[in-house]
């Protein structure tokens, strides 16, 4: 969630009450009816916390929970701030999005220090002491700040690391259970047991789900900074994900991530910019925007230097496509990633799903 250049995308979600079909752990399908209240979920990057906690404020209604990114851990297992110069741990804010009834669920990540490093996630996962240590180090932070639970978003393990890390999750799902805390759990996009890549076979979808109250699949960067230009969460390969998902996680326990940044390739590499950014430099450049097949807007410029871009991101119609999901779905909720600079037709979208 947070490791393209701390790109992706997120959060916040909606749901209509009705009575649908969804898949049964089985792969069967059964009469389900919508849940009447589905999570909403903002995350909130410690780089942008201002423009982030600003959208909290302005939609307070909007939201059931904030998940702000300010945590990780040390090769001993302690928690630590993500980024010790940067991260700015608000209590304030925290108690009066709770006294407002808004749960604060903060993010822990594999972020050190500002750098993404996993292979300190996967040395916890290996080292039995560590895995404790960082347990209880977890558990203690919730209970110490009176947090409603813990996100955890430990990207880019091996499969080598599968056991390790189902372990690691129903251990720690006990430990905070134990407290009247929730867990919750980023997971990779995948519509397979498998998967593309080690990172997705790394997680084990039923035995997470089993464990854990929430599953939030990160069901964007389809395309990202080092792919070719383009969608970053076309809707039909969104369903695929979310369709599979619910034959392994129960439904109710599964939360869509909605992603709501995009990038702009220009020379093999693409920067993540948000709606704001993006609408900028469309003006900026006179570009025009077009519209794939699947709903995503897109567009190219030529910038001052001759130098050729294109532009792939996601507004609100959009994101309309992948809301509808939560009905058709029955999901137990949805996450946008991230809040801040996103196009504000999004929430508008969401209030008139919510009700």
């Amino acid at each position: 969630m947070v490791a393209a250049a701390f790109g992706a995308v997120v959060l916040i979600g909606t749901l209509l009450v009705a009575t649908m079909a969804t898949r049964d752990l089985d792969g069967g399908a059964h009469p389900r009816e919508t849940p009447a209240s589905a999570s909403r979920i903002g995350y909130v990057p410690y780089w942008d916390q201002e423009r982030a906690f600003d959208v909290v404020l302005r939609h307070l209604d909007l939201f059931d929970q904030i998940s702000p990114v300010w945590y990780s851990l040390d090769g001993s297992g302690n928690v630590v701030q993500a980024d010790p110069e940067h991260t700015d741990v608000d209590p304030e804010t925290v108690r009066f999005l709770q006294e407002n009834g808004v749960q604060v669920i903060p993010t822990v990540t594999s972020l050190h220090r500002g750098e993404w490093r996993p292979d300190i996630v996967r040395d916890m996962l290996h080292d039995a002491g560590a895995t404790r240590a960082h347990i209880a180090a977890l558990v203690d932070l919730a209970v110490t700040n009176s947090y409603d639970g813990i996100d955890i978003d430990y990207e880019d393990l091996y499969a080598t690391d599968r056991d390790a890390f189902t372990r690691f999750v129903q251990q720690l799902a006990d430990a905070l259970h134990a407290e009247g805390k929730v867990l919750a759990v980023a997971v990779h996009p995948k519509t397979d047991e498998q998967g593309y890549d080690e990172r997705n076979e790394a997680q084990d979808y039923r035995a997470i789900g089993a464990a854990a109250d929430q599953v939030r699949l990160m069901t964007y960067d389809y395309s990202w900074d080092t792919s070719p230009p383009g969608p970053v969460a076309p809707a039909t390969w969104v369903e695929r994900v979310v369709s599979w998902a619910v034959t392994q996680i129960p439904a109710d326990k599964v939360v869509l991530g909605i992603v709501l940044l995009g990038y702009d390739w220009s020379g093999g590499a693409g920067e993540t910019v948000d709606f704001e950014q993006v609408q900028d430099r469309a003006a900026r450049y006179g570009a025009t925007v077009e519209r794939a097949a699947d709903g995503s807007p897109w567009f190219t410029y030529v910038d001052e230097s001759g130098g050729r871009h294109e532009v792939w991101y996601e507004d609100a119609a959009s994101a309309e496509s992948k809301l509808d999901l939560v009905a058709e779905y029955a999901v137990g909720g949805v996450f946008f990633w991230r809040l801040g600079g996103q196009d504000p037709g999004v929430w508008e979208r969401a209030e008139s799903l919510a009700g």
